[in-house]
């Protein structure tokens, strides 16, 4: 589970930013938990009591205590060096105040949702909780594979070969059935014959992809259009 916490003195802003959250988790099938603060106290007394967030989004200028404060608190005091956080302000003038927190990223009011999502996955892939592991099985043994490790699948007849940054492993199955346990994570169905990861694609052209390791696999006429729409939504996310 990704933990988010979203802290600002504006009910609209929160509120904001959480559908944005959970609208992509949604679309994603990723499991992200929100939670929403309206004052830096709160939100540093949820600390203090030893809970703890993978991503905060954090505004500026708030009452009492204010977001550069509570960076402080949470990189100084609580020594908490991991937590990501991104700032959310309506004004520039707290670039060198937030030096020392050494946020991740600073966004501008009014927000735009593509930049929080683009956030959300920069956090995820800094975390390194944006993969899974692949389950498969040889015979009567069962294998795992991270996600992130494997550049394509491949399908003939009965068999799949699995090509990754390690090598090529080849399984019983079907590459529907690998599709399913693996769309989630940015695997694209090019091909009757070809399920790719994105990550790994480093050339995309109208019937045909080049992937990292130099291999040219072919997008069947009938997938054009999905895996170009695919394609857009993940550069839109910001995906690299």
């Amino acid at each position: 589970m990704f933990r988010i916490a979203i802290c600002d003195d504006e009910q609209i802003v929160c509120a904001q930013i959480e559908n944005c959250i959970l609208k992509y988790a949604k679309e994603n099938n990723e499991k992200i938990d929100t939670q929403v603060f309206y004052s830096g106290e709160e939100l540093c007394k949820f600390l203090e009591m030893g809970q703890d967030f993978d991503l905060i989004f954090l505004d500026v200028k708030m009452k009492l205590i204010n977001g550069i404060e509570v960076g402080r608190k949470i990189r100084e005091e609580m020594d908490n060096q991991i937590t990501q956080i991104v700032y959310i302000s309506g004004n520039d003038n707290y670039y060198r105040d937030m030096f020392d927190v050494r946020p991740m990223h600073f966004i501008h009011k009014p927000l735009n949702e593509t930049e929080i999502v683009k956030d959300v996955r920069l956090a995820m892939k800094l975390a390194d909780k944006l993969g899974g592991i692949f389950i498969y099985k040889k015979g009567h043994e069962t294998f795992r594979k991270p996600v992130k490790n494997i550049i394509y699948f491949e399908s003939n007849n009965r068999e799949v070969k699995m090509v990754t940054n390690e090598g090529e492993e080849v399984f019983y199955g079907k590459l529907d059935e690998v599709f399913k346990q693996v769309a989630k994570y940015h695997f694209m169905y090019i091909h009757k014959s070809y399920v790719v990861n994105y990550f790994y694609v480093t050339k995309f052209r109208y019937d045909e992809v080049t992937m990292s390791n130099g291999d040219i696999l072919p997008i069947s006429q009938s997938r054009r259009k999905a895996t170009r729409e695919l394609q857009l939504k993940f550069e839109k996310e910001g995906l690299i």
